[in-house]
């Protein structure tokens, strides 16, 4: 078994650090332009306009950045998009205007969906059958790692100062080391289908709304979390931790969650989840009045993160149950489409409640979407009955950047006696 580990891990290390050093750059960059927004008391209104721009070119990207690739080529597209998305970092300290910075966002959002699109295909082409969902296994362990550790090197400079886009835009030139001295194949991405959405909709609702539910969920959190902490009075540093916990909760809970969705109503599953913790944020949004302890507001981040984290490998779970395998990278394509937009309305909401409530407001705004999705999700399950838990796929951890990644993702493997599964039509 260790050997078998070693052995895949060997396959697929550098594409695997690559993915680590953008990532980390990346979510530094994330933390660093609100707070320093924040610093230069922008509007929050205005700080989620330009924050949820990033998922603008996000969604973009997941639609044009495959074209890129398939007419230059992968290394000479990542190699591309890595250095637009370095530059990009530092530009930021350049142009501090909010036209530019809007911009800057759209880029780099679409950059990062290019350079998510060539390593999960190059992940693909590096595994076998049999190690596909070992690969992915790793490359959300990372995912969700880099995440984090980016978030934390916001303490190691000042908030203001130009150091921590300077690192954001090295991790970002390093990620180009391991792809670049590493013998990698052309990964075939020209083969992937075209759904329309009202096609997956008529397929699974649940699936299709929870998609941009989980978009304005988490969208909406990364993009002003840091703001909302700072308004409660964190420094810089705890406001670091407290995004980094939501991360972590969202590793941590992927096993738990996955394991009841595939025993029970997923569907239930994810309703539950949502209004535990919907009405838990509602009532320390109500408790700020009274200051919350930094050990509270940690544990709810954590749980937090642990839901809105799986919110979307659920809907895609739910949405897989209702397709042919053959379709589900095409649909995968789509829901995330669908959770970009979703991503990019969501900061734009908050934003405008927080400029005119305050920072509780975004506890509030959080709830009321997931309360209110988790209703909706409550009425599907009385009128549209549960397929027989022989029949659904397995729950399956993925990450929301591009749809290449659906590759790895052992349910899209072809068998030779496929599941009928209705394209149109109710849900059943």
């Amino acid at each position: 078994m260790t050997q078998n580990i070693r052995e895949t891990l060997a396959a697929v290390r550098p594409l695997l650090g690559g993915s680590a050093a953008f990532t980390a750059g990346n979510s530094l960059l994330g933390v660093v332009l609100p707070l320093r927004m924040e610093a230069a008391d922008y509007p929050v209104a205005l700080i989620g306009a330009i924050m949820a721009a990033y998922y603008m070119g996000l969604a973009f990207g997941g639609l044009r950045a495959k074209h890129v690739i398939l007419r230059i080529g992968h290394i000479r597209a990542f190699s591309a998009f890595a250095a637009l998305t370095a530059a990009v970092c530092l530009a930021y300290d350049f142009f501090f205007t909010p036209v530019a910075w809007v911009v800057l966002r759209v880029i780099n959002g679409f950059c990062i969906a290019g350079m998510a699109t060539s390593v999960e295909s190059w992940l693909n082409e590096r595994s076998s059958n049999e190690t596909r969902g070992r690969v992915l296994g790793f490359y959300m362990l990372v995912f969700y790692l880099a995440i984090a550790g980016g978030q934390s090197l916001v303490n190691v400079a000042p908030v203001q100062s130009s150091d921590l886009l300077m690192l954001s835009s090295a991790l970002i030139g390093l990620s180009l080391i391991p792809i670049a001295v590493t013998r990698l194949g052309k990964p075939d991405i020209s083969n992937i289908r075209v759904l329309r959405v009202r096609e997956i909709y008529a397929a699974s609702k649940v699936g299709v709304v929870g998609a941009g539910v989980a978009g304005m969920l988490i969208g909406s959190f990364y993009a002003l979390a840091v703001v909302f902490a700072r308004q409660v009075g964190l420094s810089a540093s705890e406001a670091a931790m407290f995004m980094s916990v939501v991360v972590l909760g969202g590793l941590g809970f992927q096993l738990p969650v996955g394991m009841l969705a595939d025993r029970y109503d997923r569907r239930i599953v994810m309703s539950v989840i949502l209004i535990a913790v919907g009405v838990s944020w509602w009532l320390l949004s109500l408790s700020f009045a009274n200051g919350v302890p930094l050990i509270a507001l940690m544990v709810m981040a954590l749980a937090f993160g642990g839901a809105i984290s799986s919110v979307y490998p659920l809907c895609v779970a739910q949405t897989f149950d209702r397709l042919d395998r053959r379709y589900y990278v095409a649909a995968s394509g789509r829901l995330l489409m669908v959770y970009s937009i979703g991503a990019t309305i969501g900061p734009l909401l908050a934003s405008m409640l927080m400029s005119v409530f305050g920072p509780a407001s975004f506890f509030v705004f959080e709830s009321l979407i997931a309360i209110t999705y988790a209703i909706f999700v409550l009425f599907r399950v009385k009128s549209a009955p549960q397929i027989p838990q022989g029949e659904r796929e397995k729950f399956v951890p993925l990450p929301d950047i591009s749809p290449a990644v659906m590759a790895l993702d052992p349910r899209a493997e072809p068998e030779e006696k496929a599941r009928d599964k209705p394209m149109e039509g109710q849900e059943r």
